[in-house]
């Protein structure tokens, strides 16, 4: 196919045709056409205004695209859907700069609650805060009539007044959770309020939620990524209730996208009983891995790391599991034929990662299963080979590089260089799927794009082109699902998941990337966003 040719041709009479546009069937760039042809929501055709309008009939839906620019549906490898939509409809503490502000806006939501009720919140980050430090229990002592629960930007660390910590039963006496950290004082010994890593749960699980709640925010979240041209999610599981409500939108159709679901690990077992493993194909809604924390954040400091943070010489993060217990895990899901989504940001962790899949490997228990390393932040070059080897997709999320604007200050100039190698990972033949991490970061996937192009505030040598950063938004995240006979690209026979764009992204300036919006989004020949 070139600008004038065409591929395709099996049906003469599409339902659907969009022409006069500059339409590429590959994310990459490289090809172009100026119409496509779809029939029940699969293209048909792709080529020539000339030779797609040639099968038109009196039926057939036309759009003028009127020189715009068609790439297909983008994917977001790693969201949490529910998460998002909470925050939607939460306290949304993103961007405040200082202690009194967080307080100000807990007191604003605080004056609409009942006493003894929760008032929860998302966002804070003690690197834009004036004082520079963690959110402690002394910092919510004046919302003593109320469980307030604040979790950092990263949902690593979360900080719970002395009313929350009441209502979740931590408190002197309470052990750290395998994986977690309960924060004490070191005179009294007493928690400051401070929960790391799986000591969240303690406290998420004390905090009451009805089913409706989830269901309006998961509605919420998808209608407002249909607007990024988001016609595929890997949605990130929290707990049976999330799964459950999710499944039956998706049943009611009140969700237009496939779902990937990414199961928590506490849900193997229950999984494994009921004979599911990872499935393959088709959109709608599909049971994908199984979500493996390993470590926590670079921002949190909660990251497992080989030497010590830069910026705190005392501390190295932590493992959420060790070596063994990862082996464990690694062995039962993939015996039972799912695939892993491990969660590894540094080094440390994900050499852990790598190590259970090579042994898996070794063994052909994961054969076939395209393993995953989420996030992969700090991976070491001499890790590469060893990833392709054994066949693990790096699941990637570029908009960390402009957050992470502390980067060097946490890991120094040398080991900075290795933060984020997306060129070298695409060299070393890894598969590249990308994804935002929402609501940690915007799931606008230009944000993504521009970020990993201009990489602002790290070296050059590592940026994507792009054509490969939006491959990783389409085929890389495609691939990763098991779903690159149906998704991905706009090749005759696949899904018609469509992005109309408002802008070229292949001619654009680089710093213009990020401004790119969508002006219709198009999911199995129809259009879902316009």
């Amino acid at each position: 196919l070139d600008g004038c040719g065409r591929v395709g041709g099996n049906l003469a009479n599409p339902d659907l045709i969009l022409h006069n546009g500059r339409i590429f069937p590959w994310a990459d760039g490289r090809v172009r056409a100026e119409a496509v042809a779809v029939w029940n929501g699969r293209v048909t055709d792709i080529g020539s205004d000339r030779d797609i309008l040639r099968l038109r009939a009196r039926s057939v839906e036309t759009v003028d695209l009127r020189q715009r620019v068609v790439i297909p549906g983008l994917s977001d490898s790693h969201i949490h859907l529910l998460g998002y939509g909470m925050l939607l409809r939460t306290l949304n503490l993103n961007g405040k700069g200082s202690i009194q502000e967080v307080q100000r806006a807990v007191a604003r939501v605080a004056r609409t609650r009942y006493p003894n009720s929760w008032v929860v919140g998302r966002g804070w980050d003690q690197e834009k805060l004036k004082e520079r430090r963690f959110l402690d229990r002394n910092d919510l002592t004046q919302f003593g009539s109320h469980a307030v629960f604040l979790k950092r930007i990263c949902g690593h660390v979360g900080v719970a007044n002395r009313l929350a910590l009441s209502f979740a039963g931590i408190g002197k006496d309470t052990p750290d959770p395998d994986g977690g950290e309960i924060v004490r004082d070191p005179a009294t010994g007493e928690p400051t309020g401070l929960l790391k890593e799986k000591a969240l749960e303690l406290a998420e699980s004390s905090i009451p939620r009805s089913e409706e709640e989830p269901r309006a925010a998961l509605v919420d979240a998808a209608r407002r990524l249909l607007r990024l041209g988001l016609p595929s999610l890997h949605c990130i599981i929290e707990d049976p209730q999330e799964l459950r409500v999710l499944h039956s939108l998706k049943d009611q159709e009140k969700i237009p996208q496939s779902i990937y679901a990414i199961l928590p690990l506490n849900l193997l077992d229950s999984a494994v009983s009921m004979g599911l493993a990872t499935e393959r194909g088709n959109g709608g809604f599909r049971v994908g891995g199984v979500k493996v924390y390993l470590d926590g954040s670079l921002g949190a400091r909660t990251a497992a790391l080989s030497e010590p943070y830069s910026d705190d010489p005392s501390s190295v993060g932590m493992l959420r599991m060790d070596a063994g217990q990862m082996d464990e895990v690694a062995e039962k899901a993939s015996r039972s034929g799912f695939q892993l989504c491990i969660h590894a940001i540094g080094d440390r962790a994900v050499e852990t990662a790598v190590m259970a899949v090579e042994k898996m490997e070794k063994s052909r228990v994961a054969k076939g299963l395209r393993h995953r390393i989420e996030h992969s932040s700090l991976t070491p070059l001499r890790l590469l080979a060893r990833m392709r080897k054994c066949g693990i997709v790096a699941s990637v999320q570029p908009r960390f590089i402009y957050s992470d604007n502390w980067a060097e200050q946490r890991l120094g100039s040398r080991r900075v260089h290795h933060l984020y190698p997306f060129r070298s990972m695409l060299r070393a033949g890894l598969f590249l799927a990308a994804g935002s991490d929402c609501p940690i970061e915007d799931p606008d996937p230009f944000e993504g794009v521009w970020s990993a192009v201009v990489r602002p505030g790290l070296a050059s040598d590592e940026r994507l082109t792009v054509g490969e950063a939006l491959a990783a938004y389409t085929t890389g995240s495609a691939y990763a699902s098991f779903s690159e006979t149906e998704q991905g690209t706009l090749e005759p026979g696949k899904r018609a998941d469509m992005a109309v764009l408002n802008a070229d992204p292949f001619s654009c300036d680089p710093d213009a990337l990020r401004k790119i919006r969508v002006v219709r989004t198009i999911l199995g020949g129809k259009t879902v966003y316009h």
